[in-house]
């Protein structure tokens, strides 16, 4: 695995309030392009999901999710938000959510209402905590389950023996293990061929990697790439094919063969990464949202 990083660029840590200037890394992003905050001052900010022209996002621990737009601006979709942080389309208008208050898997119609609880427990076990949610072709939807908080949620059991990677199929309504023996599972992403899906270790310095088998399970991981700190959050592909991962240092930018192509440094510690069309780009850091376009 390569482990040398090429800083082809670097750019100026913006402030909310003075938008600064975004370097062009590589071909990536258009001469002065900026971050554009599009609102700020949260605990902890996650979920970006861009559905057309809309931006859906969450201040999940201060009880919020947002929708933005550019003829509308930032709008209050759920001022109660069960600290909901993945906001996936199901297909039908609505969404698959991922909920740390109720430590579910949801389903979300259009207005924010909650119509059906997906998955709850696995073999009569409380899910930890979970995190992030993903949707593959065939519909099915894989879920990484860290134990965050339960040091500072006495009231909070844990139940589950290990932090695992969930399988559910829509069609069965059944939850499988897919994956197990990680530390924080967070970030989740299939490769544009869905042949391997990608996953952020926060407890570890690690990328990993795993096939997908024909039969929808998966194979036996590889670490795709190891960064110099821990801390890994989101990660996405963008549309040019490469991978994207929240590091405490910005946001690197990695090749599918996992040579590291660059860092971007952003407004603060990114944690989420959501490519939209038009060429936007939005990246939520802990405390804000931010949008910029790409060339």
């Amino acid at each position: 695995m390569r482990h040398v990083i090429a800083f082809l660029a670097f750019c100026t840590r913006a402030v909310a309030s003075e938008p600064a200037v975004v370097c062009s890394l590589g071909d990536v992003f258009p001469p002065q392009a900026t971050w554009r905050a599009i609102s700020s001052g949260h605990a902890g900010c996650e979920g970006a999901q861009w559905i057309d022209d809309t931006l859906h996002y969450a201040a999940h621990h201060d009880g919020f999710a947002f929708k933005w737009s550019e003829p509308n601006g930032v709008v209050v979709w759920r001022k109660d938000s069960p600290e909901a942080t993945s906001f996936r389309p199901d297909g039908a208008g609505g969404f698959y959510v991922v909920e740390q208050t109720t430590r579910q898997l949801t389903r979300w119609n259009a207005e924010g209402e909650r119509v059906e609880v997906l998955a709850d427990t696995f073999e009569g076990k409380k899910l930890n905590r979970p995190n992030d949610v993903i949707v593959r072709s065939d519909g099915t939807l894989w879920i990484t389950d860290p134990d965050w908080l339960f040091n500072k949620r006495p009231g909070d059991k844990k139940e589950l023996p290990g932090q695992f990677v969930f399988r559910f199929d829509p069609k069965t309504k059944t939850l499988a293990k897919a994956a197990e023996g990680f530390n924080k599972p967070n970030g989740i992403a299939f490769s544009p061929d869905e042949k391997h899906l990608f996953l952020t270790d926060t407890g570890t310095e690690h990328v990993f990697r795993l096939p997908v088998n024909a039969n929808g399970t998966l194979g036996p991981r590889e670490v795709f790439a190891t960064f110099a700190e821990r801390g890994l959050d989101g990660l996405a592909l963008s549309p040019q094919g490469s991978l994207w991962v929240c590091t405490n240092d910005g946001i690197r930018i990695t090749a599918l063969d996992g040579t590291v192509l660059g860092l971007l440094q952003t407004p603060g510690k990114p944690t989420s990464i959501a490519f939209g069309c038009g060429g936007r780009l939005a990246v939520t850091t802990r405390e804000a949202c931010f949008i910029t376009r790409l060339r």
